[in-house]
């Protein structure tokens, strides 16, 4: 059965875990919305209120349900793009550069030359917090899955071929060679920096206006359908394009899964999505591989206690009694696994 683990126990168990994965394995993490708080709301059950009022034949509804979902996103964003100083952003890019930094340090330390200096950010979030984030750390190649030629049109297409590309350092007076520390960023649901053009998703960052208070259910459908995301209703596919790059993304994360010694890091997830849960809860037939899920509170403890019964290789990090286990203790918790730490815990 799964292993619940609680933070900062005496024998600082998780911690022993995943110093050793972190030298040993194949590293991704699976970042869910509660990462992005308090600049954007989680999810929580948005899907299955979009999809009862659509079963209700209460369209306009929950097209105005799923509106204002994208809406409560593209507010912020709107202002990460253009700068503007804003408390909520500033404190989740914060925590977004302060992990960043942490994994960075974890590939650069790594032991052993036989691994990729290379780790694996699953999202499921449309947001730009990452990207963003990655600006501060310019020894870290962050790799979004869009191809950037030195073509004169500046147009940059999306493909998933791109991922899992090392990049080196080399010398030119001595012979040597040091792979750089890279991330592939999956955005397994689209991202507002995805535009659909034909058969081709580009790289597109804009300002985005929202919809005026006096607005027709025309104009709400409209809004809706010109993201490139995976929108979140039962029936998620409004096109064959995302349909395709979906299931695609979905293959990459269960191929990352089924690699020999593999580690898995969730948090700020729930595990709601039926294909992303489906598909995990068959990877853990795979022996070597290690699930870390970080528990926000006691109540999502108890809901990942019922999810992976039955599994040991599953480890649920959950918070003290009465406590809470946000970016900033999930980012010290990571930190204090760095090979420079070793000495001084």
């Amino acid at each position: 059965m799964a292993r619940i683990v609680e933070l900062d126990m005496p024998d600082d168990g998780i911690r022993k875990t995943l110093t050793r994965s972190f030298q040993s394995a194949y590293v991704s993490f699976l970042i869910g919305s509660g990462a992005s708080q308090p600049a954007i709301p989680t999810a929580g059950r948005i899907e299955q209120e979009i999809a009862d009022l659509f079963e209700a034949g209460r369209d306009e509804e929950a097209r105005l349900r799923m509106y204002e979902f994208l809406a409560s996103l593209q507010e912020p964003m709107n202002k990460l793009i253009e700068e503007e100083d804003d408390d909520l952003n500033n404190r989740a890019l914060e925590n977004y550069r302060r992990y960043l930094g942490i994994v960075e340090t974890i590939l650069s330390e790594r032991r052993t030359d036989i691994l990729p200096k290379q780790a694996t950010i699953f999202t499921t979030n449309y947001d730009l917090f990452i990207e963003k984030a990655s600006a501060s750390h310019s020894a870290l190649k962050l790799n979004d899955g869009f191809t950037r030629l030195p073509r004169l049109d500046s147009r940059m297409e999306y493909s998933s071929r791109t991922f899992f590309n090392a990049t080196y350092n080399t010398g030119n007076l001595y012979d040597y060679k040091v792979e750089v520390p890279s991330i592939n960023l999956v955005k397994l649901h689209g991202s507002i920096s995805w535009k659909k053009e034909g058969d081709d998703i580009l790289f597109s960052v804009k300002k985005r206006d929202l919809l005026p208070a006096v607005r027709t259910p025309d104009d709400v459908r409209a809004f809706n359908e010109s993201y490139a995301v995976v929108l979140p209703q039962t029936t998620k596919f409004r096109t064959t394009l995302m349909e395709r790059n979906y299931y695609e993304l979905l293959r990459i994360y269960a191929n990352e899964l089924d690699r020999e010694n593999a580690l898995l890091v969730a948090f700020g997830f729930s595990f709601g999505d039926d294909h992303i849960f489906d598909i995990t809860r068959k990877a853990l037939k795979n022996p070597t591989l290690k699930l870390v899920v970080f528990a926000f509170n006691e109540a999502d403890r108890d809901t990942f206690a019922v999810k992976f019964e039955g599994h040991n290789n599953v480890d649920i990090v959950a918070p003290p009694v009465g406590e809470q286990i946000d970016f900033q203790r999930f980012n010290a918790t990571l930190a204090s696994c760095l090979p420079k730490a070793e000495g001084t815990r």
